[in-house]
């Protein structure tokens, strides 16, 4: 305690003795006036504004040669350099944004200063919706510093004004613009592309880690930190230093007067080597440190960083194995057509083909550049939600999972040009809830809108936009005009009607219809494609029953995954999404390895049925009844992961529904996902119509390989998630 009470004596009493110094001095004539040392001006970019524009508000400071004033956390000692606005309008007004501070070391104290010319900004948003009777929008600031030097420190506050006039049209001021633009290297920038971000906290020390290419050629001794807050202890400069894997690794000390850990960490990294400072947004995803840090000493805080790109960071790696699937399958086209036996026709086919799959999986995999622009995704917490409301701003919560291949398929909304301007025209916070291995927090967050799973999209509109009544709710898939249309007005997109179970019946079956053509199930049911073309010649009664025996390993399938569902919700007392498989690692292994033994034997490597693990593809592959029952049972195994879109809503609603309902609609998921090889069946007739046996089987065979090597990528990228 009393170690803590000197230090914060101790930089109290310093400022306290600096300032009736100053005090006295002026009495007796001695002081300099503030006026003399620093001077304030007051601009915009614009001459007149239009009504939901934006522009820029600029403080100019120039401050005297030998003098300073604080960045917005002052160190050890000083006061912050503060803005106070005022408009006459409503409007809003961002945040100031501060340059880049330096170290200003006297006396063994450590502060965060500015000198010579400063520039301070901040954006003003003028709302567009309603008339606004004032032809003149008036601005007053309030500028609030203490300037210093190694004799004095001298309050100093300034009351500044600006007139800017409301009219049709935005006029931008060049000179401003171009001044403006000039500052920007001066701001720090949020962290490059590729950079990981983490810390930990360990007793009174704080370590933040970055793992980027772009620090590894800096010096080391020439880095600095500025945190901001109270928090740290700013008398101590953070010490870095590199870690085994050539990663910096930054040490801050806690401050003594501080019991508990804040939501984040905020600061700015430097080094005169880099272009611009980069800024760190990290939040503690644990808030309490406890009142004696003894009890941190031998565990740790993991700390996540803020503001991640609005593409998944991942998803690349995936779009590049996925392409070169493509490749791969571009070569193995050219290689099928370019055979001597082959027509010239055949082979120019083949090449237009092989051109085809090359340029598309070049297109997938080649590595693009992420928009630094886009969105920024925060991670979501319950605090974090209730804060940002409170204080009257947008919100859009996206509940998401690596396995869930919905979720992925949704995310390319978020790198439209347009929905990210819409984002940051009304001030909306993107916030990430990721349940890829699960937790209480979100699954009770998702079962306060009555959901059981993801993917999950909701909209909380700002306070100038009705923000304070109801959450909206988006469809299971998301498109760019249903988003962009929330986000302009405000309400829902669709207004919610009641369809009757009959219509979650018919959801069910139209999701299980789709699941035919997943990757996960088509190779699959190809192959039983093959099987019709044998069974052509064989009486159509025959085929029927082979129709219905598959229909009812189908059906029979879901049945057992649905009662396994059921008895794991009563037994852990929790409930269970679909594809909560996916959420076990060890079976997402085994099934990865199983399809890749199965592409393999498709392939030509060796026959699967020579090993113990293709005991199930043997099964399927027989040709009586038992063959077109396991082929049934196949299906429903590899299908349940790869969850068509329609599933969502309708096995959501399954599993919060009594038995007997639920298994109603897994039965229509099940008809559904059976449905085109139960027709074939019931019309044999159809079967003729397709192509006769013959060497085209084997390179059909072939080919169907490469769909389950993509969905084993697709399974190993979403095991990486779940270690």
């Amino acid at each position: 305690m009393s170690s803590r009470f000197f230090r914060f004596t101790n930089k109290s009493f310093g400022i306290a003795t600096l300032f009736l110094l100053s005090v006295v001095q002026s009495a007796l004539g001695q002081a300099p006036d503030p006026d003399r040392v620093i001077s304030v001006r007051l601009f915009s970019d614009a001459s007149a504004v239009k009504p939901g524009d934006s522009v820029w508000l600029g403080v100019e400071i120039e401050i005297e040669k030998g003098w300073h004033v604080y960045w917005k956390t002052s160190g050890d000692t000083g006061l912050p350099t503060e803005i106070e606005w005022t408009i006459s309008e409503d409007a809003m007004i961002e945040p100031p944004l501060y340059p880049t501070p330096y170290f200003y070391e006297y006396q063994d104290s450590a502060s965060y200063a500015y000198k010579g010319k400063i520039l301070l900004l901040s954006r003003l948003t003028l709302p567009g919706d309603g008339e606004i009777p004032a032809k003149t929008l008036s601005i007053q600031c309030d500028l609030s510093a203490l300037v210093c030097n190694e004799f004095n420190c001298l309050p100093y506050g300034k009351e500044l004004s600006l007139e800017l006039p409301i009219g049709e049209k935005t006029i931008l001021v060049p000179d401003h613009v171009e001044k403006i633009s000039v500052s920007e290297k001066h701001r720090p920038d949020t962290t490059p592309k590729g950079t990981d971000v983490s810390g930990i906290a360990k007793g009174g020390s704080v370590g933040i880690e970055w793992q980027a290419r772009d620090l590894k050629k800096l010096e080391v001794e020439q880095f600095d930190f500025f945190a901001e807050g109270d928090f740290f202890d700013h008398s101590f400069r953070p010490k870095f230093e590199r870690t085994e894997g050539g990663h910096l690794l930054a040490t801050l000390k806690k401050s003594d007067s501080m019991d508990e850990l804040p939501g984040s960490v905020r600061g700015v990294l430097s080094h005169p080597g880099l272009e611009r400072a980069w800024s760190v947004n990290l939040q503690i995803e644990q808030a309490v440190y406890g009142k004696a840090s003894e009890t941190l000493k031998n565990s740790s805080l993991s700390v996540a960083q803020e503001g991640s790109a609005a593409a998944e960071s991942e998803l690349p790696f995936l779009w590049t194995l996925l392409g070169m699937i493509l490749v791969a399958f571009a070569i193995w086209t050219y290689g099928k057509t370019n055979q001597p036996v082959n027509s010239s026709a055949q082979k120019s086919r083949g090449k237009a083909l092989t051109l085809a799959f090359l340029g598309a999986g070049v297109w997938l995999g080649f590595p693009k550049e992420q928009n630094e622009a886009g969105l920024r995704w925060q991670k979501w917490s319950p605090e974090r939600q209730e804060s940002l409301l409170a204080e009257g701003r947008g919100v859009y919560v996206d509940y998401t999972a690596k396995w869930c291949q919905s979720c992925q398929f949704n995310k390319r909304i978020y790198e439209s040009e347009d929905m990210i301007a819409q984002f940051e025209k009304l001030g909306i916070v993107a916030l990430k809830a990721d349940w890829t291995k699960r937790g209480p927090t979100i699954l009770e967050s998702l079962e306060s809108f009555g959901r059981k799973g993801v993917p999950l999209n909701v909209y909380y509109p700002p306070v100038d936009q009705g923000g304070g009544s109801e959450p909206i709710l988006f469809s299971e898939v998301l498109t760019e005009d249903s988003v962009l249309t929330v986000l302009k007005t405000g309400k829902p997109y669709l207004a919610p009607e009641s369809g009757g179970f009959l219509s979650i019946l018919g959801f069910a079956f139209l999701g299980g219809l789709i699941l035919n053509l997943m990757p996960c199930v088509f190779p699959v049911l190809g192959l039983k494609i093959m099987s019709f073309v044998k069974q052509a010649g064989e009486e159509k009664s025959k085929i029927s029953r082979h129709g219905a025996v598959f229909t009812c390993g189908v059906v029979l399938s879901f049945w057992v995954l649905v009662g396994v569902l059921f008895a794991l919700r009563e037994t852990l007392g929790e409930d269970l999404g679909w594809g909560f498989q996916l959420q076990e690692p060890a079976f997402v292994f085994l099934l990865a390895v199983f399809l890749l033994i199965f592409a393999m034997s498709l392939s030509g490597v060796f026959e699967i049925g020579l090993s113990m693990i293709g005991v199930g593809s043997k099964l399927s592959q027989k040709s009586g009844y038992a063959g077109s029952f396991f082929s049934g049972v196949l299906a429903t195994v590899v299908a349940t992961p790869c969850m068509a879109p329609f599933l969502g809503v309708a096995v959501g609603a399954a599993l919060t529904m009594d038995l007997l309902p639920a298994f109603a609609i897994f039965t229509s998921v099940a008809i559904g996902l059976s449905f085109p090889y139960l027709l074939l069946s019931v019309f044999p007739g159809w079967i003729s119509k397709l192509p006769k046996p013959g060497a085209w089987m084997d390179t059909f065979k072939q080919a169907m390989a490469f769909p389950l090597y993509a969905t084993v990528v697709w399974l190993l990228w979403t095991l990486a998630s779940l270690l």
